[in-house]
């Protein structure tokens, strides 16, 4: 087998065992999740999961890293610039939730896992870090424009509002909670006036 063969081999492994891995953690937590389960949905040898990943945790980081880099990508294709703030935040708004509810049984685990790991408290917290950033930039333009208040903090007000979406996102997709498009235009406009738009 040459080389490239060998090489393409191992990418569809890797790629069946990261499917495999999204399955059973999507449907046994993280805790629960057996690697002898994922090699089996991946329909590779046990001893093959070595090959790719040390261990559960790593598989899982994979995972984790893969779902933020889309998640980013998302947030990052809506404008800073261009329609006024409300347009913008609705149009973001709009981009996280769509990202959250395609991801929201790996979003749950991520956020069980991140209550007794170290290292996913660290890649979730950098990850919300971000999020606040990004929206922490936006209302200091929106200040500098004359649009936003003097008198709001811009990273008190990232914070708050990312988590305040971040959260209902979480109700919403992981728990169930039914919701419209009548609620997410008031997210938006609890948003904007929290920021006095």
């Amino acid at each position: 087998m040459t080389q490239v063969k060998r090489q393409a081999r191992a990418e569809r492994t890797r790629a069946a065992l990261l499917r495999g891995a999204r399955e059973v953690f999507e449907e046994r937590g993280f805790l629960d999740a057996k690697i002898s389960e994922i090699c089996d949905r991946a329909g590779v040898a046990y001893g093959s999961f070595y090959t790719h990943f040390a261990d559960k945790d790593a598989i899982f980081a994979q995972l984790i890293d893969e779902m933020l880099r889309g998640l980013l990508t998302v947030m990052r294709a809506e404008p800073l610039d261009g329609d006024g703030p409300e347009a913008r935040i609705a149009r973001a708004n709009r981009a996280y939730l769509r990202a959250y509810r395609e991801n929201a049984r790996l979003m749950a685990v991520f956020e069980q896992v991140a209550t007794f790991s170290p290292a996913m408290r660290e890649t979730y917290l950098r990850a919300w870090g971000v999020f606040y950033d990004r929206q922490e930039r936006a209302i200091r333009g929106w200040q500098e424009a004359g649009l936003v208040p003097a008198d709001v903090d811009p990273r008190t007000a990232a914070v708050a509002l990312a988590t305040m979406i971040g959260r209902t996102a979480y109700t919403w997709f992981v728990l169930g909670r039914p919701y419209d498009d009548g609620d997410v235009e008031q997210l938006t406009r609890l948003y904007c006036r929290a920021i006095g738009i």
